[in-house]
C-alpha cells in the first residue's frame, strides 16, 4: 500500500479520526459516538460513505489520518473482513509509532482475539491471505499492536450510552494533555492568573461554584475568562460565554434577550424564548437546567440584578456547574461573595 507517511510533521486539522466498519456499526454505536464527540465541540473526521474504490486508500483519507491528533478505532466482529479497514488501521498504527494517540474500542470482540487474530478474525485473515498475501503480515502486525493499547472493551453488560460518555471524557482528557497551551500561548503574564482561576474552579468536584474576576476596563479580564473557558469547556455538558452583559442589558428588552440567548445555548435549543421576568415559573425549563452540569461566563456584569436575571440562583444548575463573572465593580463582586460562599476575588 502506498503510504502518506513522511518525515515532516503534518499540520493537525482534526481532533479525532474515527475508524470503523460501516456495515457493523455505522447506524448504531458509531453514529452515537460521533454525535457525542461533536456535541462536546470535538472536531471529527468521519468518512460517512466508506466507499471502497480501488485497491488503495484515497489521498484525502490518508491526509485526514495524518492530520488528526487522535484516532479512535471501533474494532467490531467483521472489521478484519474489510481490506479497506485493515489498510486504514495499518496507516493509523504507522502514525501511532510517530506519536499519534490511538484509542481502540473492542466492540463485542475481545482484545485477546484481536491480538491473536482468533475467532472471526482468523477466517477473515485466511480469506485475505489468498488475495493479498503480501499485505496480510503488515495487517496482522497492526492488529497485534492495536490490541496491546489501552482501550475500551464493550461486552454488552452496560448501557452503551454510559460507555460512550466515558470514551468522550477520555478523549477530552487526552486532547487537553496534548495541547495544554491553547489560546494563552504567547500572552505575557497570563499563565499565573489562569492557574489561579482554574484552581478556584476545582473542576471535578460536585459542588456549584461562582468565581468573580474584577478590575479596571482594558486590563484583560475578558481575555483571561475566554482562555479559561476555551481550555475547560469540553469538560462540561453545556457551556455559554455571554459577552458584554452590561452593554447588552441597557437596550430595550436587553436582559430578556440576553437571557433567552443564554438559555438557547445551555439547553441547546434554537430560538428559545421566555418573555416573562422569571424563568422559575417554568417548571420543565428549571428541571432541565437542574440536570445540566454547565460552564457559564458572564462578561462585564455591573450589578447583582443582571446576574440573577440571567442565571437566577447558581443552584438552578446541576452538580459540578461553574459560573465565572467578570466585572469592573469590586463592590458587585463582594456582593456575590456574600451571597454565594464559593466566590473568590
Amino acid at each position: 500500500m502506498a503510504s502518506s507517511s513522511s518525515s515532516s510533521s503534518p499540520q493537525l486539522k482534526h481532533e479525532v479520526f474515527l475508524s470503523f466498519r460501516g456495515e457493523d456499526t455505522r447506524y448504531g454505536f458509531t453514529y452515537h459516538l460521533l454525535d457525542a464527540l461533536k456535541d462536546r465541540g470535538i472536531g471529527v473526521f468521519f468518512d460517512d460513505e466508506k466507499l471502497e474504490k480501488g485497491e488503495e486508500l484515497s489521498p484525502a483519507l490518508l491526509k485526514a489520518i495524518a492530520e488528526s491528533e487522535i484516532s479512535v478505532i471501533v474494532l467490531s466482529k467483521e472489521y478484519a473482513s474489510s481490506s479497506w479497514c485493515l489498510k486504514e488501521l495499518s496507516e493509523i498504527m504507522e502514525w501511532c509509532r510517530r506519536g499519534q494517540l490511538v484509542v481502540p474500542i473492542f466492540y463485542h470482540v475481545t482484545p485477546s482475539d484481536v491480538r491473536k487474530h482468533a475467532g472471526n478474525f482468523e477466517k477473515a485473515f485466511a480469506d485475505h491471505q489468498m488475495k493479498n498475501q503480501f499485505e496480510v503480515e503488515k495487517w496482522k502486525s497492526a492488529f497485534t499492536q492495536v490490541a496491546n493499547l489501552k482501550g475500551c472493551h464493550i461486552k454488552g453488560d452496560r448501557p452503551e450510552s454510559e460507555i460512550i460518555k466515558e470514551i468522550v471524557q477520555d478523549v477530552i482528557k487526552k486532547l487537553n494533555r496534548k495541547s495544554p497551551l491553547g489560546d494563552s500561548e504567547g500572552l505575557v503574564g497570563i499563565d499565573q492568573p489562569k492557574k489561579q482561576i482554574k484552581s478556584l474552579l476545582c473542576i471535578g468536584k460536585r459542588d456549584i461554584r461562582v468565581i468573580g474576576i474584577w478590575g479596571m476596563g482594558g486590563i484583560g479580564k475578558t481575555t483571561l475568562a475566554d482562555i479559561v473557558y476555551n481550555e475547560v469547556s469540553a469538560l462540561f455538558e453545556s457551556c455559554c460565554f455571554l459577552g458584554n452583559v452590561r452593554q447588552g442589558s441597557e437596550k430595550g428588552d436587553g436582559i430578556i434577550s440576553l437571557r433567552n440567548k443564554f438559555l438557547s445555548k445551555i439547553l441547546k435549543e434554537e430560538n428559545f424564548h421566555i418573555d416573562t421576568p422569571r424563568v422559575g415559573s417554568f417548571k420543565f425549563t428549571m428541571d432541565r437546567l437542574h440536570r445540566k452540569r454547565v460552564l457559564v461566563v458572564l462578561d462585564d456584569v455591573s450589578d447583582l440584578d443582571q446576574f440573577e436575571s440571567l442565571v437566577g440562583s447558581c443552584h438552578n444548575f446541576g452538580p459540578g456547574s461553574r459560573i465565572l463573572a467578570t466585572s469592573r465593580d469590586k463592590q458587585y463582586v463582594k456582593m456575590l461573595e456574600l451571597k454565594y460562599t464559593r466566590l473568590r476575588n
